[in-house]
């Protein structure tokens, strides 16, 4: 098991100024509060210092992911993410060379580097994560699976290897290889609460060789219908194929509590147990993500952080 590593509640130097620690740490809180409402309550369950870490990398990854959405060219949101990755490996060795200062991101930057330095998280998932919000402005449909999982384990996967590496864990290989299957379930049940939203930014990610197996020809024909509303049930069949295989990743990745470090299992259990509900949700009634983001209420999100802690 990983060792909790010390963490120094002083400020954090970066170029053009210093930020207390602290205050950086409760700017990334308030991010996951604000924005991350399901995630939020399970990390909630993680004991300091790692909660902060948490927060610090989902408030990290909220930026990238900003800028991979805010309105622009791909051009120029490909540019403004270059700048963001240059600005993180500036963040995570302070013996790289100087970059103007992020002003619209400089709270996050004392936590984000804290956490990374701290936790040894390798620089080569933050680099994917990246090419994953890269990849987005470069491809907007998917011909097969195969190139939707390379997506999922570059905006997801990784995800779950930058977890388990703040949470400490045993079981080596394994239980690196579960936290993936597991970041991969997370996605996929986004990206179908999330169809609506996608087709609106002309952004298909179910696989084109899966959409014609249920009856549309072409991902601008799934597109087409879910804007206008004018499904059937080749929509419900479909969806609910997707949401099986999310379901399967779940179950594959159920192992992986058990390695991680017991002060932090209610953590992970908890968000993939609401991410779960979600999912059950959708497929129950595929066309409820039509009508607006599928959600849990906040009592049944209180009760499964209960849950986890009593496990």
């Amino acid at each position: 098991m990983s060792a909790n590593p010390s963490t120094t509640a002083a400020s954090a130097s970066l170029a053009g100024g210093e930020i207390d620690l602290d205050a950086s740490r409760a700017h990334c809180r308030e991010i996951v509060r604000l924005h991350a409402r399901n995630f939020y309550y399970g990390m909630k369950l993680t004991p300091e210092p790692k909660r902060s870490a948490m927060y610090a990398i989902y408030a990290w990854m909220r930026a990238a992911d900003d800028l991979a959405d805010d309105a622009g060219t791909p051009a120029e949101k490909e540019r403004r993410l270059d700048a963001f990755r240059r600005r993180t490996c500036l963040a995570v060795d302070p013996t790289a060379a100087p970059l103007d200062d992020d002003a619209a991101h400089a709270p996050i930057w004392p936590a984000v580097r804290r956490a990374f330095i701290d936790y040894h998280v390798p620089l080569e998932h933050l680099h994917a994560m990246i090419d994953g919000q890269m990849l987005d402005q470069r491809m907007t449909r998917y011909t097969s699976y195969a190139e939707l999982d390379d997506y999922c384990y570059k905006v997801a996967g990784v995800v779950g290897l930058v977890c388990i590496a703040i949470w400490g864990h045993d079981g080596g290989e394994e239980a690196r290889r579960l936290a993936v299957v597991r970041g991969s379930a997370l996605q996929l049940t986004n990206i179908l609460r999330d169809v609506v939203e996608d087709a609106q930014r002309d952004r298909v990610y179910l696989p084109a060789e899966e959409l014609v197996q249920y009856g549309y020809r072409t991902p601008d024909e799934f597109r087409d219908a879910v804007l206008s509303g004018q499904i059937d049930d080749r929509f419900d069949r479909l969806m609910r194929f997707q949401a099986g295989r999310a379901r399967k990743f779940y179950e594959e990745s159920s192992p992986l509590d058990a390695f991680i470090d017991p002060s932090c299992r209610a953590c992970s259990w908890s968000i993939m147990r609401i991410y779960r509900g979600l999912l059950d949700k959708i497929e129950a009634d595929p066309r409820r993500v039509l009508a607006g983001r599928v959600r849990l209420n906040k009592f049944t999100k209180v009760m499964i952080a209960l849950r986890a802690t009593m496990r």
